[in-house]
């Protein structure tokens, strides 16, 4: 995602938008996968004060830090041995949706220089497998094409990855402890692991 596309997510994003943008940008979706592709990839949706609830990354839960922490990296080794993100690391703003476990976190308005603070992330509370699945199939669309030696660990129990890159933007898909995150951010962004 670049910077402009981002301070133009973070306009659209803000609670109290002016009538004229009210009528012209989408409410949020209360699904997952819907909300991301509406927030992340086409970059405009309404929150209301009725649908999203700021709250801090300490009040997220432990594992729905881990997922975040899990988002940052490329393997599931790496995921499974990432500590939880510093909160120094998460400088997004958290909207919880409609009281509920699901989290918008558009990127910060300026870079913050963490693969996190740099990026549009939703995460969950999956209900069922199927939720990593989605996930996983918005970021690797013609998996199956793929060759099961070179095809990332499709497993939902523990900690999952799975990242892709289209035009100048990078998605992923992680879980663990039953939380996914679905993450775009931009192919420039920092190298560094978001939780070191």
């Amino acid at each position: 995602m670049t910077l402009s596309r981002a301070a133009t997510l973070l306009a659209t994003l803000l609670i109290a938008l002016p009538a004229a943008a009210q009528e012209a940008t989408p409410t949020a979706p209360a699904e997952p996968v819907p909300l991301f592709q509406a927030a992340c990839v086409s970059g405009a949706v309404r929150l209301s004060k009725n649908v999203a609830e700021p709250i801090t990354f300490a009040a997220l839960p432990a594992a729905a830090q881990r997922a975040l922490g899990a988002s940052t990296v490329a393997t599931r080794a790496e995921a499974e041995k990432l500590p939880t993100p510093a909160p120094a690391q998460v400088a997004n703003a958290i909207y919880r949706i409609a009281g509920g476990q699901l989290y918008l976190m558009p990127p910060t308005p300026s870079p913050s220089g963490t693969p996190i603070g740099d990026s549009c992330i939703v995460l969950w509370h999956a209900l069922s497998d199927d939720d990593y699945f989605a996930a996983r199939k918005l970021v690797l669309p013609n998996e199956d094409t793929v060759p099961l030696t070179a095809r990332p660990t499709a497993s939902a129990v523990g900690a999952s990855v799975a990242t892709s890159a289209r035009e100048d933007v990078r998605l992923t898909a992680a879980a663990y402890g039953g939380w996914v995150v679905l993450r775009s951010s931009s192919l420039s962004e920092s190298k560094a692991p978001g939780a070191q």
